[in-house]
């Protein structure tokens, strides 16, 4: 109802100033416009054009409050009203000594015209006004966003803990599919100097590391315009510490973070200060389907092996498939059954014997 009423309320001004203005402007300049009554027919034209104007200027206006209301929850409306009242306050104590000066200087303004000169205690008003609730904007925005970037970089509260993502996890990509599918949540922190890792990268003169910093780049960014309230890029650094993995481990270790890796070396160093790191290429692992020994299963064969009659092949999830004679089946799909699985640090490799040809 509040709404409706300040709505109401602001073309109702709109019109009123709309229609003075034009009506002092054309008793002022009577030669404006060539029509017998000029100051009704500017009057009117400019009343229509703020009542216009104040109409979609409030209708927006009222939109957004109420999406504002909408999606944002009571803790961060009540911080609202509290950027609210210092933008207020702030206004107030800066404006008092500004607007004595000005009324000063242009309270004996004459303008010669009882129209105009009525519109002075009017500006008078306008600008004070218009100075406040610019002030209380600024101040609403301010608070809020600093409230934000706090709830985001804060990790003493009970929600999911933040994800640290180094290069060689942005530069692969596969990550962000597990944000989209909701396996992983919680804020993703970006460092500035992974970002400028990224920079040089692209920068570079060798051809494959620029290839890598430019794919990182573009999947920063769009990161960056899917997850907009989840990326967090955090402006801390270390002087004393010249490594990028150094930075990486100290910087998760103080924010209590998760940090996602594809790098092997750092995962093993943040292990050791007991820093949670999490690889996309262990979920992998951990998800490709489990055969046992007599278990059949189809695969193509694609090359030779080392020894002789030796086929090799791949399922879907990259596992190599060596084939006991199926050296003489390459580019055909065959019928195999399991006979023996490897696991390896790379990986792991099933090894079978040739059945029926498909």
């Amino acid at each position: 109802m509040i709404f409706q009423f300040l709505r109401a309320l602001l073309v109702l001004t709109g019109t009123i100033v709309g229609v003075a203005v034009g009506y002092a402007v054309a008793t002022e300049y009577t030669n404006i416009i060539e029509v017998e009554n000029p100051q009704l027919t500017l009057a009117a034209l400019l009343g229509f054009i703020g009542y216009l104007f104040c109409s979609i200027a409030g209708r927006e206006l009222h939109l957004w409050l109420e999406d504002q209301i909408e999606h944002n929850n009571s803790y961060d409306l009540a911080w609202g009203a509290i950027g609210l009242l210092l933008g207020l306050v702030s206004a107030n104590l800066l404006f008092v000594p500004a607007y004595f000066l000005m009324y000063k200087g242009f309270g004996d303004v004459q303008f010669n015209n009882k129209y105009l000169d009525g519109l002075v205690p009017l500006f008078h008003l306008v600008v004070p006004l218009s100075f406040s609730l610019l002030l209380a904007y600024l101040g609403v925005k301010i608070v809020l966003r600093y409230r934000r970037y706090q709830a985001k970089i804060n990790t003493d509260g009970v929600a999911a803990r933040h994800k640290i993502i180094d290069t060689s996890a942005i530069i692969d990509g596969r990550f962000a599919d597990l944000f989209r599918l909701g396996f992983l949540e919680g804020n993703i922190i970006i460092p500035r100097f992974v970002v400028n890792e990224l920079q040089f990268l692209a920068d570079s003169s060798d051809e494959i590391k620029r290839s890598k910093g430019r794919k990182g780049l573009v999947s920063l960014n769009q990161l960056k315009s899917e997850f907009p309230d989840l990326i967090v890029i955090a402006e801390n650094d270390y002087a004393d510490v010249n490594e990028v993995d150094a930075k990486l481990v100290k910087l998760a270790s103080e924010l209590k973070a998760i940090m996602i890796t594809q790098d092997y070396n750092l995962k093993k160093v943040a292990e050791l200060d007991r820093i949670t790191v999490l690889n996309v290429n262990d979920l992998v692992n951990a998800l490709k389907p489990i055969f046992v020994s007599g278990e059949d299963i189809e695969v193509k064969v694609v090359k030779k092996g080392k020894e002789p009659c030796q086929g090799v092949g791949f399922l879907s999830d990259g596992t190599m498939v060596v084939i006991e004679d199926g050296g003489d089946h390459v580019g055909e799909t065959v019928k195999t059954t399991v006979s023996n699985i490897l696991q390896t640090g790379a990986g792991r490799m099933i090894f079978c014997r040739i059945g029926n040809q498909k």
